[in-house]
């Protein structure tokens, strides 16, 4: 029989090669661990490439006009071009089709509206309304598309002017979508859309923005489609809505809307694809040779405009293409925003328009 001593020892013993195989056992880990890291940081696992699943996508048709005489200069925080990733989604925007219901559609808006007379066929998709009740009116529609401006003749009222009982921010955005569920046009997305009230007086034969309401001859509400994972959707003039309502302040009810522009396009979230995107410093080149597309100058009349934000965006056209396409937005100085289509070239049906470039300074 073993003594005290003995079994004190063996103890011992065991409990030191416990402690060897246990420091053996987390050595081990660590040294699993840190070959694992090496492997994934010297061979990351691949990643897929983009889907692509629509195929190659129509390039983006921006409005022709002509550009300013601006030079051009990148002054972002960092002094550079930012690294906007290799891909973005784009989305399906269903192109409206013509139906032997198109006109009927078109004709219950309208009476929706007010305008129950009946239409003027100015192009086989393009037909106007009239209407002499409260204010000589006109309003314009796309019976395939559904887009319409509607303007009224306020200036044959003197009144028009004369009654300041102009409508606050609020209340202009309950009355702004208070005309379009009276439309039949106001869904959840328009609903729930961004929307921008600002304030408007007459002068020179066109409206121009006031100080305050107090000052205002119009209050006008833009709708903005609502962004899209984070990145916002601009149309073509970027500060003006896919809806804008322009208000009077008459106390009659059917002088309170003088103008409307819509044009919304609806959007199907649920049908995307990847695309591969041009890194920043190359739309920056094709901004500057005019293969983008300068939406507004803002208050720039000439001279250099100093480029500040460079981020990923979708743009909103006043007719589908077929889908919602990213661009890539050049936000400088003076409200200046200039865009250049983010999909890179090869999964374009068509080339881009070159032209003259505009001059730059990369200092």
């Amino acid at each position: 029989m073993a003594t005290l001593t003995e079994t004190a020892q063996a103890m011992n013993k065991i409990g030191k090669i416990s402690l060897v195989l246990l420091a053996a056992f987390f050595g081990f880990k660590l040294l699993s661990f840190i070959f694992n890291t090496y492997l994934t940081v010297a061979k990351p696992a691949p990643v897929s490439p983009p889907t692509a699943s629509f195929g190659k996508l129509p390039a983006i048709e921006f409005p022709q006009k002509l550009n300013p005489e601006l030079t051009l200069r990148l002054e972002t925080p960092t002094g550079g071009t930012p690294n906007l990733g290799d891909r973005a989604d784009v989305y399906l925007m269903p192109m409206a089709r013509s139906n032997f219901l198109a006109l009927d559609a078109a004709k219950t808006t309208a009476q929706k509206i007010g305008f129950s007379a009946p239409p003027k066929e100015l192009t086989p998709r393009r037909y106007r309304f009239e209407t002499e009740d409260f204010l000589p009116g006109a309003l314009e529609i796309d019976i395939v598309s559904g887009a319409f401006t509607l303007k009224r003749n306020w200036q044959s009222d003197p009144t028009i002017l004369a009654d300041k009982q102009l409508p606050g921010k609020d209340q202009a955005i309950m009355s702004a979508k208070s005309f379009l569920s009276t439309a039949g046009l106001l869904n959840d997305e328009l609903s729930n859309s961004r929307m921008e009230v600002s304030y408007l007086v007459f002068s020179g034969g066109q409206y121009q923005k006031a100080a305050s309401l107090s000052e205002a001859d119009f209050v006008q509400v833009d709708i903005f489609r609502p962004n899209i994972n984070d990145r916002p959707v601009l149309p073509q003039i970027p500060a003006q809505g896919i809806v804008r309502i322009i208000f009077s302040g008459s106390a009659e009810a059917g002088k309170q809307i003088i103008q409307v522009d819509y044009h919304y396009i609806p959007v199907n979230l649920n049908e995307s694809a990847t695309y591969p995107i041009k890194a920043t410093s190359q739309a920056w080149r094709e901004l500057q040779t005019r293969q983008g597309f300068i939406a507004s100058i803002g208050t720039n009349s000439g001279g250099v405009v100093s480029i500040r934000k460079i981020y990923l965006a979708y743009y909103d056209p006043d007719e589908s293409q077929g889908y919602l396409l990213p661009i890539i937005i050049f936000e400088g100085d003076g409200g200046f925003f200039g865009y250049v289509p983010a999909v890179t070239n090869d999964w374009l049906e068509t080339p881009p328009t070159y032209g003259s470039p505009i001059p730059s300074q990369s200092e």
